[in-house]
């Protein structure tokens, strides 16, 4: 029960992106011949199904270079992905699918697949962010002190909104999937390290988990690497709104260390009663950006939008400091933007075609991840919304009769 010490705030990345049928853009069972023709690269892996691939960043100092590292992956990958006949999309959910797909034969995905059963078929992609932590005390009360924070990431992340062919209502759907699922969810709260050491050896002991990685909470430790984990956002339609996301871990993270030692003042959420807490997860996975969010024991909520702009407020020295200044201007740009989950359901809106959805994100991914940054918010935001045609497309939409469920 040793954490491994991280200095400087390291930062990392890993994002789950499906893989599909070029032709039919349904999901495919591709992982294994993917990586029997793709053996030599250490930073792309299998996951837990077989139409999942994972990119893991290297450890990196800054964004600049987790970026750099990221397109350098991501380009290799979908090269090898288009040779064998598949492409890449960044979703929380597939909009169509609905069959069940192959469990990845490992041996520690076919315990969970016996432990979890059916359930094991809820096919989700996600974004994980490491930041690097000194002990395992440090990393146990930026965990409490980041909890609050965890709905306002799920708005801004909130990715999938359609599942098995149907609308769900919901921006972020892939949460209320994984609220079902044993080991998953929000995190408990802990006083130190030897605390969280002395729960993890009980759980062990009544066999409920095997190691740390056996604990998919969405926020959690991890010792080995000597990180804190952020798991609760979807997987993003571009590798540029990743980058978004993870520049607004960091800086926030980094932020509540400095706050931890009365270096950092400003704007800070705090933590609630639990059901509250679980409330502003549900509307953070319903309504995304337009959800409310509740602050504090009176019960006293403000729409997210204004939350998020206060804690944009509270980094601009922390990330100017980091470098970050030009990404957390994404997240302003963003708040202003159509996000993912609003885009997809306009095109399915206007066109009656979940596989145009497909096709639509498609296309983003390839189209916005193939420039890195280069500062302009503005213009990344608009060519998104010119390429998918939006405004054109949502007016004929709202002419048409479209059925509810869309196979």
């Amino acid at each position: 029960m040793k954490f491994k010490s991280s200095p400087n705030s390291t930062l990392g990345m890993e994002i789950e992106f499906q893989l599909l049928d070029s032709n039919t853009l349904d999901l495919v069972d591709g992982i294994l011949p993917l990586m029997t023709s793709y053996p030599e690269h250490p930073f792309t892996k299998p996951e837990y199904n077989q139409a999942t691939v994972e990119i893991n960043s290297k450890v990196c100092s800054n964004i600049r270079e987790l970026e750099a590292d990221v397109f350098s992956i991501f380009s290799t990958l979908q090269a090898r992905c288009e040779e064998l006949g598949m492409t890449l999309c960044g979703a929380g959910t597939h909009p169509f699918c609905q069959r069940l797909v192959a469990m990845t034969p490992v041996k520690r995905y076919l315990a969970q697949y016996k432990m979890a059963g059916y359930l094991s078929y809820w096919i989700t992609f996600a974004q994980h962010i490491h930041v690097g932590m000194t002990s395992g005390d440090e990393a146990v009360a930026i965990a409490g002190m980041l909890k609050p924070y965890l709905p306002i990431l799920l708005a801004l992340s909130a990715n999938s909104p359609f599942w098995w062919g149907y609308d769900t209502g919901y921006a972020s759907f892939r949460q209320r999937l994984l609220a079902s699922r044993q080991t998953y969810g929000m995190p408990p709260t802990f006083k130190n390290w030897q605390d969280f050491s002395a729960f993890f050896k009980t759980i062990k002991s009544a066999r409920i988990v095997e190691n740390f990685r056996d604990l998919h909470w969405d926020l959690r430790l991890q010792p080995h690497l000597g990180t804190l984990e952020i798991r609760i956002m979807d997987a993003q339609p571009t590798l540029k709104e990743a980058l978004m996301l993870a520049a607004f871990v960091h800086s926030l993270t980094v932020y509540l260390q400095g706050y931890r030692q009365r270096k950092e003042e400003g704007f800070l959420l705090i933590p609630n009663h639990w059901w509250l807490e679980k409330e502003n997860y549900f509307q953070a996975s319903h309504l995304g950006l337009e959800a409310n969010y509740i602050e504090d024991a009176q019960g006293r909520s403000r729409p997210i939008k204004k939350v998020i702009t206060d804690i944009l407020d509270s980094l601009t020295t922390t990330g100017a400091k980091l470098g970050e200044t030009e990404y957390l201007e994404l997240v302003r740009e963003y708040l202003e933007g159509i996000p993912s989950y609003s885009r997809q359901r306009q095109i399915w809106q206007a066109t009656g075609s979940l596989q145009q959805v497909v096709a639509s994100l498609v296309r983003e991914l390839k189209q916005n991840s193939s420039q890195r940054t280069g500062g302009d918010a503005q213009n990344w935001l608009t060519t998104i919304e010119d390429n998918l045609s939006l405004n054109a497309i949502y007016q004929e939409g709202l002419r048409r009769r479209l059925p509810e469920k869309i196979f």
